[in-house]
C-alpha cells in the first residue's frame, strides 16, 4: 500500500496544542499523535493512536470531514503496511459504510486485495476509486496503480491491464 500522500499533514496542522494535563484527549489529538508516528514511518505506533481516535469519533464524530478521512484513511493504510490485511480491510469497509464516494478508501482496498494476490477483487474497487476520483480531498492527488507495489503481480496480466486502460479511457 503507498502511504498516504498528503492526508497526514491536514492532522498534523490542526495539532498544535494538547489539552491541559488531566483532562482526556480529544479524537484530534489522537489524530495529531497517531499522524506523527505515521508520517516517520512508524506504523505500529500509529494504529493505536488512530483507533483510540476512530473510537472516540464512533460514539460522537466531532472531526470535521476531511480529518476524518485522513483517520480513516491512514488507519487502514498503518493496517496494511504491517501486514495486517484482515484489519486494514475492516477499517476500510467502515470508512465506506460512513463515505461510499470517497476513493482512496476503494484504491487501498484494491491495494490489500493485490497483497492477497485477488486480481478480480482489486480490479472491482480500483474501478470504483477511478469512478469516484473527483471526490479526492482537496490538493491530494490519484495514486497511480501502475507504479503501486501492492499491485506487482498484476503488471504483467493482461487481464488487469486491459481493465487499467478501461479505466483511464473512462476518465
Amino acid at each position: 500500500m503507498k502511504i498516504s500522500r498528503t492526508l497526514f499533514c491536514l492532522a498534523v496542522i490542526g495539532l498544535s496544542a494538547l489539552l491541559a494535563s488531566g483532562q482526556k484527549k480529544t479524537s484530534m489529538e489522537y489524530l495529531g499523535e497517531a499522524s506523527r508516528a505515521y508520517s516517520s514511518g512508524d506504523f505500529k505506533r500509529a494504529i493505536p493512536l488512530y483507533e483510540k481516535a476512530l473510537g472516540l469519533g464512533k460514539k460522537e464524530r466531532k472531526l470535521e470531514r476531511d480529518f476524518w478521512l485522513v483517520l480513516v484513511d491512514n488507519l487502514g493504510i498503518s493496517y496494511g503496511i504491517t501486514g495486517d490485511i484482515k484489519n486494514s480491510m475492516s477499517v476500510l469497509e467502515y470508512g465506506i459504510s460512513q463515505e461510499p464516494t470517497f476513493p482512496m478508501f476503494y484504491y487501498n482496498m484494491a491495494c490489500g486485495f493485490g497483497e492477497l494476490n485477488d486480481e478480480p477483487n482489486a480490479i472491482k474497487n480500483l474501478r470504483l476509486a477511478f469512478k469516484y476520483k473527483n471526490n479526492m480531498i482537496k490538493g491530494e492527488r490519484f495514486p497511480n496503480p501502475e507504479t503501486d507495489s501492492s499491485f506487482k503481480n498484476f503488471l504483467e496480466s493482461e487481464t488487469f491491464q486491459k481493465a487499467l486502460a478501461e479505466m483511464k479511457a473512462a476518465e
